[in-house]
């Protein structure tokens, strides 16, 4: 009789550590998170560890909620694909769109800024004074699956361009900008300075008119495997950091440009 009320203890402590296990609130468990290469904000250092001003602001935000995270830049369609599917729980950084507000939970804090702007061959006569239907003919090099602000994007919508050339990465634009493939590239500038800096080719090419919108990029989180009070912790801890001058390094980045 004693071994077996010993033997139904031993069960329901179990049990009960089981139930215990399941209840736990996914925020503890170490969370996958992914970026993409998208210089100088982030890009693999001389050991291939993901590093820049964007990592920092991210890792730092994660370690002030107590919350274990692993970073990893991946190409951008794969970093898109992983988010959606849940293999990973984050996304950084992310613009807002209708679209991907319906199926994805948005940081409210921004973690950048930028000013997109129109790149032409420094002897093109094409000129961009901020309407964006002077561009109609042009072609315009963008990468597949980013959204370039508001405007650009609902511009694009409406059929304003008429010859948009899709490519895989904004390296790969600029490249063919300087081939004289293409009219036009639009892109942030802190980007595009650097990435001609990289081509050596800052000579070669040069901005076209103001800046088309200043856009506001944010982490974006599955759903399924973040939860809304996680999103408001990390939301929290970044504006702890703005208050204490942690985001400096974001601005310095933003004089490149």
């Amino acid at each position: 009789m004693a071994a077996r009320l010993f033997v139904r203890v031993i069960l329901l402590s179990m049990c009960l550590c089981c139930a215990q296990a399941r209840a736990q609130p996914a925020d503890t468990a170490p969370l996958r998170v992914v970026g993409f290469p998208y210089p100088p904000f982030m890009a693999p250092d001389e050991r291939g560890k993901p590093a820049g001003p964007m990592v920092e602001l991210v890792s730092e935000a994660f370690r002030r909620m107590g919350q274990s995270a692993s970073i990893e830049l991946l190409p951008l369609a794969r970093a898109l694909l992983q988010v959606e599917t849940g293999d990973a729980a984050a996304m950084f950084t992310v613009k807002k769109t209708p679209e991907r507000e319906a199926k994805y939970l948005f940081s409210s804090e921004p973690v950048l800024f930028q000013d997109y702007v129109i790149f032409v061959a420094s002897d093109s006569t094409l000129a961009f004074r901020g309407d964006l239907n002077a561009l109609a003919m042009a072609s315009i090099g963008v990468v597949a699956g980013t959204s370039y602000g508001a405007i650009f994007d609902a511009a694009a919508r409406q059929g304003t361009f008429k010859k948009l050339e899709l490519t895989g990465s904004h390296e790969a634009n600029f490249r063919k900008l300087l081939a004289g493939r293409m009219d036009a590239v639009v892109c942030s500038r802190a980007v595009g300075v650097e990435i001609l800096r990289q081509l050596q080719a800052t000579r070669r090419v040069k901005i076209s008119g103001p800046p088309i919108e200043t856009t506001q990029s944010h982490v974006m989180f599955n759903k399924a495997v973040a939860t809304p009070q996680l999103v408001e912790r990390f939301d929290l801890a970044v504006r702890a950091m703005r208050r204490d001058g942690l985001l400096d390094a974001q601005r310095t980045v933003r004089h490149l440009e």
